[in-house]
């Protein structure tokens, strides 16, 4: 190699790492525009959207019962199902069990099942034992608000009626004016089904 060539080379390196050395070279950064945060989520409507189903989906799970068992919801497949999702300090806690006692007798045990589902953190709380319930007429006990939360409960009382195959054809949220009334009548809907 001749000093002339490698003087050629010793340049070229000199202006490739300035050329490198330039484009590596940071710039004061500036800020991009800032995002909007987000706009926080719906607060759940117990009217118009009480849970996050809609009617006609198949609703399965297990409730738990007072006792400690769990009620897989397809074993009462068959029936017509009436879940309520409350506590004892919910409207309507005191005349549910003589109201839903008379829906089970009216429609007999073999149609109609009814599961009361108890929020309450206490045990205590539930006094009412099984001879205060008729055949047909379960009390749950979810303390975790498991099934609650799943379905995004949206106020207490929460009724949902399910058709004999599990269908959801019937939602309620709280306790609005004739209440009671909209329930038999979304479980007479669902008895007259084929």
């Amino acid at each position: 190699m001749t000093p002339a060539t490698s003087r050629a080379r010793l340049l070229a390196l000199v202006a490739l790492a300035t050329i490198v050395a330039g484009a590596c070279q940071t710039t004061p950064h500036k800020p991009g525009p800032t995002q909007a945060p987000e706009p926080p989520a719906p607060l759940p409507d117990p009217v118009h959207a009480p849970v996050n189903r809609e009617p006609g989906e198949l609703l399965e799970a297990t409730v738990p019962l007072v006792d400690g068992a769990g009620l897989p919801l397809d074993e009462l497949r068959g029936r017509v199902v009436v879940l309520e999702l409350s506590a004892t300090w919910a409207d309507r806690w005191s005349e549910s069990f003589a109201f839903y006692n008379r829906l089970v007798q009216l429609h007999t045990p073999e149609r109609l099942a009814v599961v009361v589902i108890a929020m309450d953190s206490e045990r205590a709380t539930l006094s009412p034992e099984p001879g205060l319930r008729t055949r047909g007429f379960d009390l749950g006990w979810d303390p975790q608000g498991a099934l609650a939360a799943r379905l995004q409960v949206a106020a207490l009382p929460t009724v949902v009626v399910l058709d004999r195959a599990g269908h959801i054809v019937f939602v309620q949220g709280g306790s609005p004016p004739g209440a009671t009334q909209a329930i038999e009548d979304g479980i007479r809907q669902a008895l007259a089904a084929p």
